[in-house]
């Protein structure tokens, strides 16, 4: 590490590889950021980060508006730090005890993330995870907040059998930590304590998804009790396993499902990130009281598409903006464009085809799951218009100038669809389960041409075959993908059910997973060779 920050500067937000190992992937994923980039942390000040690694997020500190204290007990991360972050002129780094520091009431925010389970290990006496807690209270300035992050020893996760990340033994914390003391995480009500006992009794709590480690969403205790938001497309399910050998022993969703039905919820995500401090009017519980939630894309593209899309309560309810993750300014494309709406309503009480049709096959009710993915199909046939040679002609020249090939061919005569409905898969278009009512969402990745009806029902009905098979054993559902045979035998029937291209699908796939990682909704993909 050290010598790559020596001889490199990077962007933090740059791609690397995802098949790169665990090790490398954690230290420089950009979604290491998500656990902080969307909080308000106030427009400056003094913030001290405690136990900060080789400074993933200490780069993210050291972009905002405040002066950095980086502390880190290893001489050898301090000067990875040092090398990594050697552009910022607000970061102070010290090689040092998290405890024993001289800045008594210095600090406007402190975090320890990742750090309060090691606790024995550099913290002397009988309660060490509580001294340290003590300590990071007495750095702070009155009115300070605590920034925390730790894995929940009863996570779902860790439920279903995958290995206690610090151990490497499953059902470890779940047991307690039997054996010699070591690294140990805690559930909600003993933590919440902990926090309690060292000063910190104004408690904010979030849930980072897969955890707090590499995040892609945040979601907060308020917005799992706020009625008729849905939680459960914000979360990566089933958790993965950083060491792609273990699968949870049981399907996760289904026990969230419960879980957020009963409102014990928030006892079983596996991670948690808790805004703390002594009262509730601190600064930094205030600031960032209404976010329900956030999803940030930041590491399946480049910084030009990266985007973080917030859920906020506001007066009647909750209110969803997207933005470039970093403020830049949409590119043109002359083959499409990102489409990202700035601002809209949230549609409390809606579920998109895809939860619901996934919802009934967790549930056993195949001819509901077959009847949602008919009615996705019908609403798309609905708002799609006869082809006519400028749409085959202008689609046909779209795809042997990106995808090097022909790409549903012959379809002239067929039904057509404007080319910003390309995402108007069963995961963006909602319904009202006692309505009936209709909304699209999220329409992101738009064509400049028409696209063939086929195309998108392909699409969406692959979706549909990659969300199940992703709960396959756990829904006695072939591993292979695909629709389960009874969806399959209720659709047969449906006009719009048809075989589907795969070799079309695939290119067009293919191509817009190429442009997007790229970063050029121009790329061009070579044509296969025979």
């Amino acid at each position: 590490m050290l010598r790559f920050f020596s001889e490199h500067a990077v962007d933090e937000y740059e791609l690397y590889p995802r098949d790169a190992s665990w090790a490398i992937r954690y230290h420089l994923t950009p979604r290491r950021k998500t656990l902080l980039s969307w909080i308000d942390c106030g427009p400056g000040g003094r913030i001290l980060e405690l136990g900060a690694g080789c400074g993933a997020l200490t780069a993210h500190l050291a972009s905002l508006p405040h002066a950095v204290t980086a502390v880190e007990g290893s001489p050898e991360r301090a000067a990875v730090i040092a090398a990594r972050c050697r552009r910022a002129q607000n970061l102070e780094i010290v090689a040092a005890n998290a405890v024993g520091l001289p800045y008594e009431g210095r600090f406007d925010l402190v975090t320890l993330i990742g750090v309060l389970e090691y606790a024995a290990a550099f913290v002397d006496g009988p309660r060490p995870h509580e001294r340290l807690l003590a300590e990071a209270r007495r750095y702070l300035k009155p009115g300070g907040g605590l920034i925390l992050a730790i894995e929940n020893r009863m996570g779902h996760k860790y439920l279903a059998g995958l290995p206690e990340d610090h151990t490497g033994r499953p059902y470890h914390g779940v047991n307690g930590y039997p054996g010699p003391g070591g690294a140990r995480t805690f559930d909600r009500p003993a933590l919440s304590a902990l926090l309690a006992r060292a000063g910190f009794p104004a408690q904010r709590w979030h849930f980072p998804s897969p955890d707090y480690k590499t995040p892609d969403s945040v979601v907060s205790e308020r917005a799992l009790a706020t009625p008729g938001f849905n939680v459960l497309p914000l979360l990566e399910l089933p958790t993965p396993d950083p060491g792609g050998k273990a699968v949870p022993a049981f399907n996760e969703r289904a026990l969230l499902r419960s879980a957020l039905a009963g409102g014990a919820a928030g006892h079983l995500m596996n991670s948690f990130l808790v805004l703390a401090a002594a009262t509730d009017d601190a600064p930094l519980l205030a600031a960032n009281e209404a976010t329900l939630a956030v999803a940030v894309n930041a590491d399946s593209c480049p910084p030009l598409f990266q985007t973080m899309t917030r859920f906020i309560a506001v007066p009647g309810g909750v209110e969803v903006t997207r933005t470039n993750l970093h403020g830049l300014p949409p590119a043109a494309f002359v083959s499409g464009r990102q489409h990202v709406k700035a601002k809209e309503a949230y549609h409390r009480g809606y579920e998109s085809f895809l939860e619901g049709i996934v919802n009934a096959v967790e549930d056993g009710d195949m001819a509901l799951a077959a009847r949602l993915l008919a009615a996705w199909m019908d609403q798309a046939a609905a708002r799609s218009r006869p082809g006519t040679p400028e749409s085959a002609r202008s689609f046909s020249a779209f795809c042997r100038e990106r995808l090097g090939r022909e790409a549903y061919a012959g379809l002239e005569g067929d039904r057509w669809l404007p080319g910003k409905l390309l995402d108007a898969h069963p995961g963006n278009v909602l319904r009202h389960p006692k309505t009936g009512d209709i909304r699209y969402i999220d329409l992101e990745w738009q064509l400049s041409c028409d696209i063939p009806l086929a195309l998108l029902i392909d699409r969406g009905v692959n979706l549909v075959g990659q969300k199940l098979a992703a709960f396959a054993a756990y829904l006695g559902l072939p591993e292979g993908g695909g629709l389960p045979a009874a969806m399959e035998a209720a659709l047969s029937r449906h006009a719009l059910f048809r075989r589907a291209d795969a070799a079309s699908l695939a290119a067009v796939t293919q191509w817009l997973f190429a442009a997007v990682t790229h970063g050029d909704l121009d790329h061009r993909r070579l044509p296969d060779r025979p």
